[in-house]
């Protein structure tokens, strides 16, 4: 008995030493400084930002090398006075290997024979020169017009480089001279695309050669200009990778995508309550809406009540345009559940409006895409294609005056039907 009243004391104790210990670490409320409850501290959209795109590309894999040949006409300016300018003009050949790093600009390696010669009263010049090059290209079209979307056939380059020349020559019909020197180009280039992995392009150019043939004092610093037709053929290309060269700037380095940031407000401003009982009464009367809608639907018969009309000011459109507004997809979604669901063998009648402004013919068939919008939209949420018909009315049974903005935004509407 006395080690059991021992034993409850020695509990007492510890338990009253505990209590103790809890009240004096409770933190001690200051003066002026409220401490924020949970419910007062609410998250809401602040702003939207922009955050740049983590990678070149987000589309497809991306190729981009090349291979190309040419051929065509050079005219070679060798001496100022000449007895048959035709001599000047000879057939060349050449091909390029070039990188494209993107849709701007690309590097590259030229090799070309260039045959020469021409005729003075007194030698006669025959030979020709093997150029390698190495070049830089930009797509002027792209530089020009960055915000081009979609791929273009028709691009043009400017092309400008560096090289050495290997020729050789002949005085006379004589012995055979051989040397080299340096050179430079500029040229312009038409490339068509005839695939996604050829495509053909003509092209000038301008050389010049910092050269002196021996024992002909009066010919050094040779120029020369040449043009070919070429045919380009872009590696791996084909199937479902993309080349650089058939994609645009606004293709390949993608718009900054937005990212809604949040805010944390931790004071119930008057502000911030009214915006949420506004949220919060518009989709309790959009809800409400929807659940009377789907009773009506379970209670339709041929012969009573054959049809629940229901129209809903979110489903607005753009100034002449088929292209739903955000605001549009939380309502579409929930019909299209009512439509799939429900027991009732229902489908729907969608009528298309527009505003005032246009024509009545572009009206009208403005007003049947808007609705073929809607459709389309319940269709890739698994609603039947032939629970759903269309039409379009234009710019009839206005709901709103034309005479403000928010009145025609709000003529640009759909309105439902269910039937059975």
């Amino acid at each position: 008995m006395k080690k059991i009243i021992l034993n409850s004391l020695f509990f007492l104790a510890v338990a009253s030493s505990v209590f103790s210990r809890n009240e004096s670490t409770a933190p001690i409320q200051e003066e002026n400084k409220p401490i924020i409850s949970p419910e007062s501290i609410v998250t809401i959209p602040e702003k939207e930002d922009v955050l740049p795109s983590t990678s070149a590309n987000t589309i497809a894999p991306i190729s981009h090398w090349s291979l190309g040949i040419k051929g065509g006409v050079n005219y070679f300016r060798l001496a100022a006075s000449t007895l048959n300018r035709s001599y000047q003009y000879h057939l060349l050949v050449g091909g390029t290997l070039e990188y494209t790093i993107n849709p701007l600009v690309g590097v590259g390696l030229e090799y070309t024979h260039n045959p020469f010669g021409c005729t003075t009263p007194t030698i006669v010049i025959t030979g020709g020169t093997k150029d390698a090059i190495l070049y830089g290209s930009i797509n002027l079209s792209n530089l020009l017009i960055p915000n081009r979307t979609g791929k273009s056939k028709f691009n043009v380059y400017g092309d400008g480089g560096v090289g050495t020349a290997f020729y050789n020559f002949s005085l006379n019909q004589g012995s055979t001279q051989t040397d080299l020197s340096s050179m430079a180009i500029l040229g312009l280039k038409v490339e068509y695309s005839i695939s996604k992995s050829l495509s053909l392009g003509l092209e000038g150019q301008y050389r010049y050669y910092n050269w002196k043939l021996e024992q002909v004092n009066t010919i050094y610093n040779t120029e020369a200009a040449t043009a070919t037709i070429g045919l380009r053929y872009k590696i791996n290309a084909a199937g479902k990778k993309q080349h650089v060269r058939n994609i645009s700037i606004s293709d390949y380095y993608p718009k900054p995508v937005p990212v809604i940031t949040e805010k944390i407000v931790k004071e119930n401003t008057d502000e911030t309550l009214n915006r949420l009982n506004a949220l919060e009464a518009e989709n309790a009367a959009l809800n409400s809406k929807l659940n009377k809608i789907n009773e009506n639907i379970q209670s339709l018969t041929n012969k009573e009540n054959p049809f629940v009309d229901a129209s809903f000011q979110n489903i607005e459109f753009e100034f002449g345009s088929d292209k739903l507004d955000v605001s549009a997809y939380k309502i579409l979604d929930q019909i299209a559940d009512i439509l799939i669901h429900n027991s009732a063998s229902v489908k729907l009648n969608v009528a298309g409006y527009t505003d005032y402004i246009g024509s009545a013919e572009f009206n009208r068939i403005l007003s049947v895409k808007r609705a073929n919008a809607v459709k389309d939209y319940l269709v890739a949420k698994n609603v039947p294609t032939t629970k759903i018909s269309i039409f379009g009315y234009g710019k009839d049974n206005p709901i709103a005056p034309n005479i403000s903005v928010v009145g025609r935004q709000k003529n640009r509407r759909v309105e439902f039907q269910f039937a059975k």
